[in-house]
């Protein structure tokens, strides 16, 4: 890993892998709080390729709540 990239990491609310929010096809459940492409499809989450965005969010509300 690049030195620049350990700053912009986060974890996996639910598996814990890790994802570069900037890079990697995330699902944000909040500014601090991301999904694994992975979880977030498990969760429901349905993603549109072609115009890069989700078009079903997936089920978050079991998770604790995040601080914004």
């Amino acid at each position: 890993m690049h030195r620049s990239e350990s700053g912009e990491l986060a974890s996996c609310l639910i598996c814990g892998a890790e994802i570069v929010p900037e890079r990697d096809r995330t699902f944000a459940v909040s500014r601090d709080g991301f999904l694994c492409f992975a979880c977030a499809v498990r969760r429901g989450g349905s993603f549109d390729e072609q115009h890069d965005r989700w078009t079903t969010e997936p089920e978050t509300g079991d998770l604790p709540p995040l601080e914004e």
